[in-house]
This record gives C-alpha cells, sequence and structure tokens, in this order.
C-alpha cells in the first residue's frame, strides 16, 4: 500500500469539499483591519464571523437597496392616484400673419366689395399664455390594480434580501468550519510528524549502538520525510480557507484572522445529533419556493392590470390660464390681458386594438403556467437535496462513532507497538503501519465532524433557518 498517498488523500479530502462550493458572492474589500500585516489578528468566533459578513457584504447591501427601490416604485404609483397640479406657459412670435378670405373678389357674394379681395391677416405679432393646470383621475382601474403589482414587487424584493442573507448565512459558516478543518488536519499531521521524528531519534540512536539494523533508520528517515509534504499541504490548506473566509467576510487580504473555536468543540453536537426524519422537514420557509410563489403572485397581480386596459377610464382637468397678444410687446398693457379657466371630464373607453390587449393577457396566462411547473420541479430537487443533506448527516455521526473508536484503538496500538519495538519483538514496519493507523483515524475523526456540521448548515439553508434573527 503507498502510505504516502494514502495520507495526501486523507489530508486532502475534507479541505477540498470546504473549498468545492464557490462563494454566492464576490465581495470587494470595504473593511480592513489596521494596516497591513503588522495589524493585530482580527479573532472571530463563527458567530462573529456571520456578522460581520451581513454588516460588510455588497451584495447584502445592494439587495437592501433594491427593497428601497421596489417601495419609491410603490410610492410613485400611489402618487398617480392624487392631484397633478403645474404651472404651464409658452411664447410665440408670429412671423407671417395668417390670411382670411371673405369672398372680396367673387361678385355674387353678399359680402362683395366688404373686404378687400387679397384677403385680411389675423392675428398679432406676440402671444403669451400662462397659469395652472391640475388633473387627477377618478376611475383609474389599471392604476388602482397596479398597486397590488408594487406590493408584490416589495415583498419580491424583500424575500430576495432573505435569500441571499441566508445563503450568504451558510457559505460563512461553512467556510469557518473549513478553516476548522485546515487547522486540525495540520495539528493531526504535526503531531504524527513529532511522532516519527521522536522515533526516528530513538532509532539512530540505537543504530549507533549497533542494537538495530541499517534498515530501520533508512525506513524511518523515509516516514519522516515523508510527513513533511502533507505538512506542508495542510498549512497551505489553512491559508486558502482563511482566504476564502476573508472574501466573504470583505475583509483585506492582508487582514490577518484568528479563529475563536476549535473543530473539537463541536463534537458534543455529533454525539447528541438525533438525524430529523424526511416528514418532519417544512420547505415553507425556503427562499426559493417563497420567491417563486410571490413571483406567480406578481404575475397573477400583473394579469388583473392587463384585464384592466379593457375598463374605461374617467379623469378630472382644471386650468386657469392668462392670455396676453399684441403686435407691440408692452406687457404693461392691462388691456391685453385675459384670464380665462375651464374644467373638463374626459372618458375614455377602449373598443379595439387590433387584438394587443387581448393577446397580452394570454401571453400573461402563458407566463404563469410556466412559473407553475417551474415550482413544481423545484420543490422536486429541494426535496431530494433534503434528503441527501439527512443522508450526510446519518453517515456523518455513523463515521463519528467509528472514527471515535478506531482513534482509542489507534493510540492503544500505537503504544503496544512501540513497547513491542523498543523490547525487540516488533519490527519498524508494525510500528510505523500502527503510526498511520493513528493519523488515518484522528484525520477520519475530523472529517466526521465536519461533514456533519456542513450538512446541517446545508439543511438549515434549505429550511430557510436565519441564525441572526434568532
Amino acid at each position: 500500500m503507498n502510505w504516502n498517498k494514502m495520507l495526501r488523500y486523507a489530508l486532502l479530502w475534507g479541505f477540498i469539499g470546504a473549498m468545492a462550493s464557490q462563494p454566492k458572492l464576490v465581495a470587494q474589500s470595504e473593511v480592513k483591519v489596521g494596516e497591513g500585516a503588522t495589524s493585530q489578528p482580527l479573532r472571530l468566533s463563527i458567530d462573529d464571523a456571520v456578522r460581520l459578513a451581513l454588516e460588510h457584504s455588497a451584495q447584502v447591501k445592494t439587495s437592501r437597496l433594491a427593497v428601497d427601490q421596489a417601495r419609491y416604485e410603490q410610492k410613485k404609483t400611489i402618487g398617480g392616484l392624487y392631484p397633478n397640479v403645474s404651472l404651464s406657459g409658452s411664447y410665440t412670435y408670429v412671423l407671417k400673419k395668417q390670411k382670411v378670405y371673405f369672398g372680396g373678389d367673387n361678385p355674387s357674394s353678399p359680402m362683395a366689395g366688404m373686404f378687400p379681395s387679397d384677403g385680411i391677416e389675423m392675428g398679432e405679432k406676440h402671444a403669451l399664455q400662462g397659469g395652472i393646470v391640475a388633473g387627477m383621475p377618478i376611475i383609474a382601474p389599471q392604476l388602482w390594480a397596479s398597486l397590488e403589482l408594487d406590493k408584490q414587487a416589495v415583498a419580491l424584493a424583500e424575500e430576495k434580501a432573505r435569500s441571499s442573507k441566508i445563503a450568504l448565512e451558510a457559505e460563512v459558516r461553512k467556510a469557518y468550519m473549513g478553516i476548522l478543518l485546515a487547522r486540525e488536519s495540520e495539528r493531526v499531521l504535526q503531531s504524527n510528524y513529532n511522532n516519527a521524528k521522536t522515533n526516528y531519534d530513538q532509532i539512530v540512536a540505537k543504530w549507533q549502538q549497533g542494537v538495530v539494523a541499517e534498515y530501520d533508520k533508512i525506513r524511518m528517515d523515509a516516514q519522516v520525510k515523508n510527513i513533511l509534504p502533507n505538512l506542508v499541504q495542510a498549512r497551505e490548506a489553512i491559508r486558502l480557507s482563511e482566504a476564502k473566509l476573508k472574501v466573504l467576510l470583505a475583509l483585506d487580504p492582508s487582514v490577518p484572522i484568528e479563529v475563536a473555536e476549535q473543530l473539537g468543540d463541536y463534537q458534543q453536537r455529533v454525539m447528541g445529533a438525533i438525524p430529523e426524519r424526511m416528514g418532519s422537514i417544512s420547505l415553507e420557509e425556503n427562499s426559493q419556493l417563497r420567491t417563486l410563489d410571490l413571483q406567480g403572485k406578481q404575475l397573477d397581480a400583473a394579469l388583473r392590470v392587463k384585464k384592466m386596459a379593457f375598463m374605461p377610464t374617467l379623469s378630472l382637468s382644471f386650468n386657469y390660464m392668462y392670455n396676453f397678444s399684441s403686435d407691440k410687446f408692452k406687457l404693461d398693457n392691462s388691456k391685453r390681458w385675459s384670464p380665462y379657466s375651464s374644467i373638463a371630464l374626459s372618458l375614455n373607453v377602449p373598443l379595439f386594438s387590433g387584438f394587443s390587449r387581448h393577446n397580452d393577457v394570454r401571453a400573461t396566462r402563458s407566463q404563469i403556467q410556466q412559473l407553475s411547473l417551474q415550482r413544481i420541479d423545484a420543490e422536486r430537487q429541494l426535496h431530494l437535496s433534503a434528503m441527501n443533506s439527512l443522508s450526510a448527516q446519518t453517515n456523518a455521526i455513523e463515521q463519528f462513532v467509528a472514527a471515535k473508536e478506531a482513534v482509542a484503538s489507534a493510540e492503544k496500538g500505537y503504544e503496544i507497538a512501540q513497547v513491542r519495538y523498543r523490547t525487540g519483538e516488533g519490527t519498524i514496519l508494525e510500528l510505523n503501519d500502527a503510526d498511520m493507523a493513528l493519523l488515518q483515524a484522528r484525520l477520519n475523526y475530523s472529517q466526521a465532524i465536519y461533514n456533519y456540521m456542513v450538512a446541517v448548515y446545508s439543511l438549515d439553508e434549505l429550511k430557510g433557518i436565519s441564525y441572526s434573527a434568532k
């Protein structure tokens, strides 16, 4: 068996799982703690990391602004129900006056001879008009229906903001657990390296005294050197996992961080864990399903708006204007200023528009049917994901129980192998096998804790649970 390959696989197995899912957002560096590497490390618990991510995530901030935008659009629609008042003004300069003809050149006309045959110029050179214009809808079914559409748009924006928040929380918690797994793997490998180095030093001393064969010294030297590359990879895994968390927290890459927890702190949760049953899992709060439901309500409201396009509308308008007209532009001539005002009701009854409104309604109904099918498919996929999460929890618990027993057995076996080798009853191969078995058991133990917590966070995300709301 190639122990070096097995060790590399055991080390990278958990870390690849932690880094496989890329973050759903790319947060820019917005927060800097201190100035570069000389600052004190930022000590973070898992809850601190979630809080910091929610405070500085660009995606969360964008979703909040989207909610504000939807609310402003709603207020804009409500404003259409109020009177619209404006000041109106215009000025006209006539370059060439219009002529009016009264049949002066027609002998049979009763006005023949009363007016010149080449016509009479009408109007004034200067025309000025100004005043107040107001209007408001009285009966506006389409506008009223738009209020419900805007209400659903606000609810949808709020749900998308909630969805981005839940997704970010899950990503941060998984990334934090990835750091804990990488650090624990590095600690286990360092312990393994220390054991191998101690055994190597003892074997060298015995070889120098002629007690053991040179093969034992060479074999143990190779064992020590084979561990070093894995130890280097473990330290690189810590760096990469910390970099991923910094991206999620929108921290500058140069800011040092320090995790306040250890992977072993979560072993009690695994020991006392009882996986949920599939029938007891509710997806009512699942953000994807809630978003699809709100989109369905939004389409229903849009369909009502388009149906209201067939209804008549009635509006009220009022204006109060002043007119000024004269060949001489003298505004102080009060005789040339003449006010007038009017009030009017306008009724608009749509009759025919080339079937455009009818086809618009049919297109919206088709969208509603498509969304209904999408929701059914999404619910099936979410149930499958929930089953996979429950299965992962169950497997992780079984792996944890087996790994815990394996660690106890491997520790005892390693102690026995050491004693046997010192007394000359055992061989160097037995000692190395016991050391590798202990390493594998400890790595499996850490991996089981990580797998369980990641499965829990994945299921909570599916269920739409937000820890920050608790």
